[in-house]
């Protein structure tokens, strides 16, 4: 609150200020001809103040992006998520460089996301861009800077994107993939493609998964933790809250689970049912057995697009994937549902018809 006086011919005004520490520092300045002018002046110093930040006023993005990420982000994101921050970082280490993010205009980020798109695919491009936009609002929460450069600016990556072909295996290619995987399950690579062809799973949830984990009598496995295969070498939370799930699995893959714990499993003190596997290793036996260039998660996506295919609602899909909402399910089958449109079109009028 400011406080105004007259002394002699002119006018003063001083400000208490409430300092993070409970103490109290004082601001004044006096010289104004009129008391107008005074609270003109006292306003505009008071919004100054407010705007103090505990950061430097010239920090850099690389800077600001760099804690906020280690603050915000890490402690509530796995590993595989953290290292997507980490690249983020890596790029503006590469584009943006040292520059102070008071500096960063709309129009020069704007310049920066164009030269990139010449570089990236969209997907690359989507994750620099929000993870941009998010530590921003975070800067301009508190009072780094006053707008958010990012909310001005499109990311748009010029390559084509990856061909879906890639992404996922036709029908017969997928009931295939789950024929050689049960004919070969004695190989832990082998069984991991018919495992993760049968339920979906991600690729660290499926070395997270132990034999406490299946439940026979149920016919059913519960997702609770993952593997983490690239630093720690041990059990992980999951990707979020939502991978967290139940997935029901059938009669014939609750049959090859036992046989495989009693002929082939390899016994591990962790109890993990798929051990001893590399993500290369499962990498070159998917594309063995494709006979072309498709990768692990094909195996995911192929379980999701074959249950589409069968009439599987799209919600009941995205619970069983571990989606954290149902929008990204809509935006990673796009494809099987335009395929879908055709044969549900006739479904809609078969309904009206028998009116």
């Amino acid at each position: 609150m400011a406080n105004f006086r007259k002394r002699g011919k002119t006018w003063q005004y001083r400000i208490s200020v409430k300092n993070e520490d409970g103490t109290f520092q004082k601001y004044e300045k006096s010289g104004f001809k009129t008391k107008k002018e005074a609270e003109a002046a006292a306003q505009e110093a008071n919004l100054k103040l407010s705007s103090k930040t505990h950061y430097d006023a010239d920090i850099t993005l690389y800077d600001f992006f760099e804690h906020w990420a280690e603050i915000h982000k890490r402690p509530n994101v796995t590993e595989a998520t953290w290292r997507t921050y980490k690249r983020t970082l890596n790029l503006i280490g590469k584009y943006i460089k040292d520059k102070p993010i008071i500096s960063i205009t709309p129009t020069y980020y704007q310049s920066v996301l164009n030269i990139m798109g010449e570089e990236y695919r969209q997907e690359s491009m989507d994750k620099f861009y929000f993870q941009i936009k998010s530590a921003m609002k975070i800067a301009v929460h508190e009072r780094v800077v006053n707008e958010n450069f990012s909310e001005f600016t499109k990311a748009k990556s010029k390559l084509a994107p990856r061909p879906v072909e890639e992404k996922f295996l036709h029908e017969n290619e997928y009931l295939n993939m789950l024929k050689i995987g049960e004919e070969n399950m004695k190989y832990v690579s082998y069984f991991a493609c018919y495992l993760t062809g049968a339920t979906g799973l991600r690729f660290s949830e499926l070395l997270g998964l132990t034999w406490s984990h299946v439940n026979f009598t149920k016919k059913e496995i519960s997702i609770k933790k993952t593997w983490d295969y690239s630093i720690t070498s041990d059990f992980a939370n999951t990707k979020n809250e939502s991978s967290k799930r139940v997935i029901p699995i059938s009669d014939k893959t609750v049959e090859l689970l036992k046989k495989y714990k009693k002929e082939y499993w390899n016994e591990n003190k962790y109890d993990r049912v798929i051990y001893n596997l590399s993500n290369n290793g499962l990498n070159k036996t998917v594309k063995k057995i494709a006979g072309r260039k498709v990768h692990p998660h094909s195996l995911r996506h192929s379980f999701a697009s074959y249950l589409i295919y069968k009439g599987v609602d799209l919600l009941t899909v995205s619970k069983l994937l571990g989606h954290e909402n149902l929008s990204i399910t809509l935006q990673v089958y796009t494809h099987q549902l335009k395929e879908m449109e055709q044969k549900n079109g006739q479904v809609v009028r078969d309904i009206f018809n028998k009116l």
